[in-house]
């Protein structure tokens, strides 16, 4: 849909301005260009790979810039003086300005195209944005972020799923620029925006941030684990590790991978353990530790897990000590109590997981586990819900819900929750399939009100999340068709929350 709407509008820029002068980029404010007008003029994109940035508090979009072929455009916009009057934004988290997909006086519909120029970007390059997104009807509006090489578009991110009436929060949104080497592309955001006066779409604080590992570490530089079980553990430990450190663990041949962390100490901020679901710093950076505490056990379902670790020129500590467990794929077929459906039951809205930026093949799980819990105490002091839940939306703190699909929300969601909370929410889904659960919005305080999530029906079962504060946690999957999801806050301070949604597969 989206490439038809472009050609129509391409078509019609094309009529309306015949013999107008081809578009060129805009001057940059460094002197990277040697001229404008040539025909082979080109930016240095490893030069321009530094000037990516922009908050827009300066007021333009250099570098970036607008390429929007219709009637609506990319625009700074400031807060005090919105384009239009009848859907101002939200603040923004930093400054006052910036860019919005702006319609004309008419209010015309259309797609705003805002590109960046050229540039190299390196394995484990990530780019961040904050986006502001709403409209009349559900998922009315979108943003896309697509990575462009050779003129081959790949899609990091749709969010059409947060456009809703109800929006009036800036998210902040994330995605791996995927490249194995060095490569030359273009990032293209693209917004499609509708013509009611509730309709918006608007972007801040774009950022490219380098990884701080720069090779592609195969498996041939890194240490190969492959045994079921084992422990492996910084450089020279208990004492300390060496300054300039590089050293990574390669997990393979797995379909879950579980970690446990017997001892771990860093220079915080400075001395960092990744772990990337995959085999490669291409694949998802699921976690960056590093200082004193002691992480909590880590179960993924991934078929490899490479951790990187890297220590800078001063201040050594003791390190880690970690031990890994592998579950391998299983030859047997599934069995469970019942037979599922022949049919793909009915999702409530269909969707697409914004927030897997690599485009690996699911793995491969062993035979389901069938939980058949049928009381479930939440906690004491609150409710307690012992049948089935069929509705579409939960707000309750805590219960049983049950069914092929459905959305969570943090009690009083998306108004600030309460203190002292302790909500239990059993998650299940038909015997025959598992759980999938993913977070559209987070917001708790940071280090106080924590959301955990197990792999099965009680606070025994495998740990399988651990999130607290902005960051919207990875996309969670069980073994089962349980898994119990547990929110905790304290005496003081409080957020917005979450809303999660979880979905059967198989």
């Amino acid at each position: 849909m989206r490439a038809t709407l472009i050609c129509w509008l391409l078509l019609a820029s094309l009529l309306a301005n015949v013999g107008a002068r081809s578009p060129v980029l805009p001057k940059f404010d460094v002197d990277i260009i040697t001229s404008l007008d040539s025909e082979d003029a080109k930016v240095d994109p490893k030069l321009v790979r530094t000037l990516l940035d922009n908050n827009f508090e300066s007021g333009t979009l250099s570098p970036w810039y607008d390429e929007s072929p219709g009637y609506v455009n990319w625009r700074v916009e400031n807060l005090a003086s919105p384009s239009e009057a009848n859907s101002t934004a939200p603040k923004p988290a930093t400054g006052s300005q910036y860019v919005r997909a702006t319609r004309n006086a008419d209010l015309a519909s259309g797609l705003a195209i805002l590109r960046s120029p050229t540039f190299t970007a390196s394995p484990g390059d990530r780019v961040s944005f904050d986006f502001w997104i709403r409209s009349k009807r559900p998922e009315g509006n979108n943003l896309e972020l697509v990575w462009v090489v050779d003129r081959t578009e790949q899609q990091l991110v749709s969010l059409s799923q947060f456009s809703t009436l109800s929006n009036y929060e800036w998210r902040t949104q994330s995605a791996v620029i995927p490249v194995d080497v060095p490569t030359e592309g273009v990032l293209v955001f693209y917004g499609y925006c509708g013509s009611n006066y509730e309709d918006a779409v608007a972007i801040d604080n774009i950022f490219v941030e380098s990884s701080t590992y720069t090779t592609q570490a195969p498996a041939s530089d890194c240490i190969v684990l492959s045994a079921s079980f084992g422990t492996f553990t910084s450089p020279n430990y208990p004492s300390s590790y060496p300054e300039n450190a590089n050293v990574c663990w390669l997990i393979t041949g797995a379909y879950s991978i579980t970690l446990q962390f017997n001892n771990f100490e860093t220079e915080t901020g400075k001395d960092t353990l990744k772990i990337y679901l995959g085999p490669t710093i291409s694949s998802e950076l699921f976690a960056d530790l590093s200082g004193s505490y002691i992480p909590n056990q880590i179960t993924k379902y991934t078929e490899s897990m490479l951790l990187v670790f890297t220590s800078d020129s001063a201040n050594s500590y003791a390190g880690f000590s970690i031990t890994y467990q592998i579950v391998r794929q299983s030859t047997t077929s599934p069995s469970t109590t019942s037979s599922p459906p022949t049919t793909a039951p009915p999702y409530t809205t269909p969707y697409t997981t914004p927030y897997t930026i690599s485009s690996t093949k699911a793995p491969t799980y062993a035979p389901i586990i069938c939980e058949t819990t049928t009381e479930f105490q939440t906690t004491t002091g609150f409710p307690t819900t012992t049948e089935f839940q069929t509705s579409t939306e939960h707000s309750s703190c805590g219960g049983l819900i049950s069914g092929y699909s459905g959305i969570i929300n943090s009690p009083n969601y998306p108004y600030e929750y309460e203190n002292n909370l302790d909500c239990r929410y059993l998650i299940q889904v038909p015997c025959g399939y598992r759980v999938r659960l993913y977070f559209n919005s987070f917001n708790t305080e940071s280090g106080y009100d924590f959301v955990n999530v197990h792999d099965g029906p009680s606070t025994s079962n495998y740990l399988i999340l651990r999130a607290s504060g902005t960051t919207r946690p990875s996309t969670v999957y069980s073994s089962s068709n349980e898994i119990l999801l547990r929110f905790t806050t304290d005496s003081s301070g409080t957020r917005s929350g979450w809303q999660a949604t979880f979905e059967y597969y198989y």
